[in-house]
């Protein structure tokens, strides 16, 4: 039994760890399609940015309900195809000298409706092919996987920009989508039939939401996650067009410097574990989101010059470091206190607040943007980032030394039927 998780394991991180470097290539070549290929504006790179995530706003909750109906296999196999297709339409689409800013939003739509489906089932997915006691492991094994894409796609995506274009750089994540496919598509382990569940989807959503706010360690992650994303989304939404317009860098320089900053993510991976166990899970999780709040800092303070660069490396370099050992924790206290019967929609609520808010922290970016430049928007962006962590510490979280000491006693109860 043990070798078959294994087995199935292994398939299952290799096809995502294909698609985390597509991802990479993607968040870099993306706007860069839209500033470099059609002389995008700030207010346009916010748009863009809202098409990506609303579709969390839109479907989160009822697709919670659904993967929680179906067999989240087949959802993570059809859901990766579909964001092969929509990406790979937009290099086609620049091939056929078709491509304008409607097409490039309708395309990032439709991924995101494709990318709901997949990260919902994705993280339900998991405990259901992991024996618990593996869980740690096995997000570390993936959370490594997301820093390696990290050191590597940036630094390809700005290489491919540079080579071929940006719409065309996007051919690598469109390709990576379908070896994510192939890779679900070689998992033996089958789930376990879902009966059907004759409760109204209202009540059905409400009990995902009902399952977060009850239990003060979901809370806490939730109120840390929706309050970084909103932030880092301003921050993000604007950071290409910083980068290449007032600080002169070039695409393959600005992708080298995030890749070089995903050492630290990593590094977070490997040690986050041993620090842990040495000094207890809370110090651990709390001491990483500090971190990670404070080092973006540095972005607005760079400055056109040789400079630039490397402090643009240090602060992804430290923010890696501290957000990658904080997930790591987050992630798998989350999946073990939560029931399996309610983990997808329990998931899909949790991505509603948390992903949903990204489309607010992109408009904001690109509003600001408009309104105040481009680094006042990195001001307030990483300044808003030094509140978030405030969730965590305020939380029980900071009594927490390890995950076999919650487990038993704080393990959320089944929901009432």
């Amino acid at each position: 039994m043990a070798e078959v998780w294994r087995r199935d394991f292994r398939f299952v991180w290799a096809g995502e760890s294909a698609s985390l470097v597509g991802t990479q290539v993607f968040q870099l070549a993306m706007p860069l399609t839209a500033v470099l290929t059609l002389d995008a504006t700030p207010g346009q790179l916010g748009l863009l940015g809202a098409a990506t995530f609303t579709p969390y706003v839109l479907l989160g909750l009822p697709a919670g309900v659904l993967v929680d109906r179906w067999q989240r296999r087949g959802v993570l196999i059809l859901s990766s195809l579909g964001q092969a297709a929509a990406i790979g339409g937009i290099p086609l689409l620049a091939a056929l000298g078709r491509l304008t800013f409607a097409w490039l939003l309708t395309m990032a739509l439709l991924a995101g409706v494709a990318r709901v489906f997949f990260n919902i089932a994705y993280r339900s997915y998991l405990p259901a092919i992991v024996p618990p006691e593996q869980l740690t492991g096995a997000n570390s094994r993936l959370t490594a996987s997301e820093s390696v894409a990290e050191i590597g796609g940036p630094g390809l995506g700005g290489l491919l920009v540079q080579v071929i274009g940006a719409p065309f750089a996007l051919l690598v994540d469109a390709v990576s989508y379908l070896a994510s496919a192939a890779g679900f598509t070689a998992v033996r382990q089958r789930e376990k039939s879902v009966p059907a569940d004759p409760t109204p989807l209202r009540s059905q959503v409400a009990e995902g939401f009902r399952c977060i706010f009850t239990n003060p360690y979901l809370r806490a992650f939730l109120g840390e996650a929706a309050s970084y994303n909103l932030c880092w989304q301003a921050v993000l939404t604007i950071l290409a067009l910083f980068a290449v317009r007032e600080l002169d860098m070039s695409p393959g320089t600005l992708g080298l410097v995030m890749s070089i900053g995903a050492v630290g993510a990593l590094l977070g991976a490997a040690l986050t574990g041993r620090v842990a166990h040495r000094v207890g899970l809370a110090r651990t999780l709390l001491a990483a989101a500090v971190i990670g709040d404070i080092a973006p800092l540095l972005l607005p303070v760079a400055q056109r010059g040789a400079w630039a660069a490397p402090l643009f490396a240090v602060a992804f370099f430290i923010q890696g470091f501290g957000i990658t050992g904080c997930n790591v924790h987050s992630m798998t206290i989350r999946q073990t206190i939560t029931p399996q019967r309610v983990l997808g929609r329990t998931n899909a609520a949790y991505l509603f607040v948390a992903m949903g808010v990204k489309p607010v922290g992109a408009l904001l970016g690109g509003w600001l943007g408009t309104v105040a430049g481009p680094r006042a928007t990195l001001v307030v962006g990483t300044l808003g980032l030094l509140s978030t962590s405030l969730f965590l510490i305020l939380s029980p979280l900071r009594r927490v030394r390890t995950l076999s000491s919650l487990v038993p006693e704080e393990r959320m109860p089944e929901p009432a039927r």
